[in-house]
């Protein structure tokens, strides 16, 4: 290992062995986060939204995915459609209603589903520092989809040092229920002027062992790859030039409620298909410039470009009289983002937020049919979207934050977006070239505002609350969609933007060894894209504009027993309606295609239950161990939307059952670079499902991780 860092020492620190005074580094205790402000840094405790930070260095040990590391956050549940395809609902959304974010860049696109969806699956969890997740409505910061949440994964900030400096950091993760290994491998090194990070890892997953009564859930298992590279050039003490690239490949990830290997459990119906299974391939670049403290109205600042392609083929297998047929259909999607951001320095007794946004995305797609000797029998005029679209989006946004006298701070924000949708060549089946529709351009505008409320009562207590608007174009999922998961859809070119209004009121607090956060939101919702069944016990959905509500009471608390023991409790509850079409076809007062349909108010889909996660950490003063006990405890989920009934595949009829699972976890450090450790999960080995899932949970799980700093 001496000679690998000798070599990278002199490959790439030739020119820079002049002394010169370091950076500050960043101080790990310091409480700040930069999402809620689009970037710029905040008190943690100062901030007017509820937020929470996680420490990837707390959590890649034992998580698999990225999502499955925000599992018992307040008001996040994280569904599985398959064990590489896990999406996060945020406040009762998921899918293209929360945004994805890289260091600060949006990965969100028009091609993105509605509902959970594979793409946060791409995001390697390896290489980063930190996953910053803000929940509620924030479309004034961060433009269109951000409805339910807003989840950025971080990396480290750039260093520089006085001479070169190097270290290398090693990660292997077993585990026994997933039948999987992971192994990672990351480099970083500094200069006085520059600074270089590379990380690569491998995952291999088998088929996931259920609990004690499902066992071993067939054709789960898939393989992993994602890479990260990052360059920082040091332009002055208080400016730095980022570029950075990422790849991740995901290969045959299966989805398996749908065919032949689904569950039974609980009375589920078994799917049809042989099988179905999905790649994924992701490569993001961008370069950044951004400052800090030098004055005037861009005291601080980021600029930042950005290129992100997402391609994306489902395989399939279906039997077709004694034979077998296959289809295989994708899309490929450009992204081209500039995003421009400044705040300044006080005027006029108080600071502003400005900042200029712009995608241009370019959509193909394509599908064919194969024999079983791989021949292509049929080519599909394209695939689940548009065979040929462009999407662009601009927008700007203003936001001024002043301390009044009183003590309030005030932050009132507007956003204006202009959304332009070309689709130039698109069909009502993506089987039959003769259904292809003309030509249409279709624009959105959209003017939103926010106003955000907090004061500090007291060094231990902290009002927060406001209004913030949230707002969402149709996308080409929308407009061009056909059949792409479980459903059958046709395209719609009617379909109106969506309107969200939250209202969110908190306070957080501490006195002596307890310190608590409990939040309340009230969401309206004004023509959200609904799908409901066209007729009970089918595939096909309908599309229309509902309006509704989302409200939901989180709660934290925190208990420091003594200077070793700490205790922690967290508490979410939730309830929601909105529009959807019942099949009633003899008294429907909605006529669509010959049939009639009720307008009633149902849930959305696959709302969250109740859930409670309690830990207990003990982390001894100066010994080199610490433990922790965990237990997660979620209420059934029987509020279900039209579309969840007749998901038998996934949904249990009366519901998905409520579950508790016990953990436990324990890191020994051997010394400051070497860490183990070895965790229990689901020590009762309960057959569970996360609402909405299409595989059940992992039955007692021991994952043994470990990781060597040199």
């Amino acid at each position: 290992m001496t000679m690998v860092k000798r070599t990278i020492f002199w490959l790439l620190c030739p020119f820079y062995l002049r002394a010169q005074e370091p950076d500050l580094a960043p101080n790990d205790l310091a409480p700040f986060v930069v999402t809620a402000q689009g970037g710029f840094a905040e008190p943690l405790a100062e901030s007017a939204w509820s937020i929470n930070q996680l420490d990837t260095s707390d959590v890649e040990a034992v998580s698999r995915s990225m999502p499955e590391a925000l599992s018992g956050i307040p008001s996040v549940m994280i569904q599985k459609t398959a064990l590489g395809q896990s999406s996060p609902y945020i406040r009762g959304l998921t899918g293209y209603h929360n945004v994805l974010l890289v260091d600060g860049i949006r990965l969100n696109h028009s091609a993105m589903r509605s509902g959970p969806n594979q793409y946060w699956s791409t995001v390697e969890l390896f290489g980063s520092d930190q996953i910053e997740v803000l929940r509620g409505t924030h479309g004034t910061i961060y433009g269109s989809d951000a409805v339910g949440g807003v989840v950025n994964l971080l990396s480290s900030t750039p260093h520089f040092s006085a001479e070169c400096d190097q270290s290398i950091e090693f990660l292997g993760r077993l585990s026994s229920a997933e039948d999987s290994w992971t192994v990672g491998l990351s480099g970083e090194i500094s200069s006085p002027d520059w600074y270089a990070e590379v990380s690569h890892a491998e995952r291999s997953f088998g088929d996931l062992e259920g609990g004690d009564r499902v066992g071993m859930q067939k054709d789960t298992g898939y393989d992993s790859s994602g890479t990260q590279f990052r360059i920082a050039k040091k332009i002055s003490d208080d400016a730095r030039f980022t570029l950075g690239f990422q790849h991740a490949f995901m290969e045959d990830v299966p989805r398996t409620h749908k065919t032949i290997n689904g569950l039974n459990w609980e009375g589920l119906s078994v799917g049809k298909e042989i099988w179905r299974r999905l790649d994924q391939e992701r490569n993001l670049y961008y370069g950044k410039i951004d400052w800090s403290d030098i004055g005037g109205w861009a005291d601080s600042g980021q600029i930042s470009l950005s290129q992100h392609r997402h391609d994306q083929e489902r395989n399939r297998r279906r039997e077709k009289g004694n034979d077998f047929i296959d289809d295989r259909q994708g899309f490929q999607l450009d992204d081209f983002g500039v995003s421009i951001r400044f705040e300044t320095e006080e005027i006029v007794s108080g600071k502003f937020s400005y900042g200029l946004d712009f995608h241009f995305e370019d959509l193909s797609s394509f599908g064919s049919d194969y024999n079983n000797s791989s021949n292509i029998e049929r080519t599909y005029a394209q695939g689940p979207l548009a065979a040929d679209a462009t999407y662009e989006r601009y927008s700007g946004y203003l936001q001024y934050s002043y301390e009044m006298h009183s003590g309030w701070f005030i932050q009132p924000g507007i956003r204006y977006s202009s959304v332009r949708a070309n689709l130039k060549k698109f069909f009502e089946k993506n089987s039959d070239a003769s259904t292809m529709f003309a030509p249409e351009i279709s624009n959105y505008n959209e003017l939103v505002g926010s106003l955000k409320l907090t004061k500090e009562i007291s060094d231990d207590l902290f009002l927060f609350g406001g209004l913030s608007q949230g707002f969402r174009a149709p996308s080409l999922y929308d407009l061009t969609s056909t059949d792409e998961t479980s459903a059958v859809e046709k395209p719609d070119i009617k379909l109106d933007p969506e309107d969200f209004l939250q209202v969110e009121v908190g306070v957080r607090g501490k006195g002596g060894s307890l310190d608590w956060q409990t939040a309340y939101y009230y969401t309206w919702i004004k023509d959200m894209i609904v799908r409901s069944p066209v007729e009970s016990g089918k595939s096909d959905v309908l599309k229309s504009n509902g309006d509704g509500y989302i409200q939901g009471l989180e709660l934290q608390l925190g208990y420091q027993w003594n200077p070793s023991w700490r205790s922690e409790v967290s508490f979410s509850w939730m309830d929601s309606g909105v529009e959807q079409l019942l099949d009633d076809n003899t008294s429907g007062t909605v006529a669509i295609n010959g049939r009639n349909y009720l307008v009633v108010e149902r849930a959305t889909t696959r709302l969250m239950p109740l859930q409670t996660k309690f830990v207990t950490s003990y982390d001894p003063i100066s010994q080199p161990w610490q433990g922790e006990f965990s237990v997660l405890a979620v209420g059934k989920a029987d509020n279900l939307s039209l579309k969840d009934e007749t998901d038998r595949t996934r949904i249990p009829e009366r519901g998905t059952p409520s579950y508790v699972l016990f953990g436990v976890k324990g890191v020994y450090e051997w010394n400051e670079s070497s860490l183990l450790t070895l965790a229990i999960e689901n020590l009762t080995d309960e057959d569970y499902r996360v609402h909405g899932s299409g595989l059940n949970g992992a039955g007692r799980n021991f994952i043994l991780s470990f990781s060597q700093k040199f």
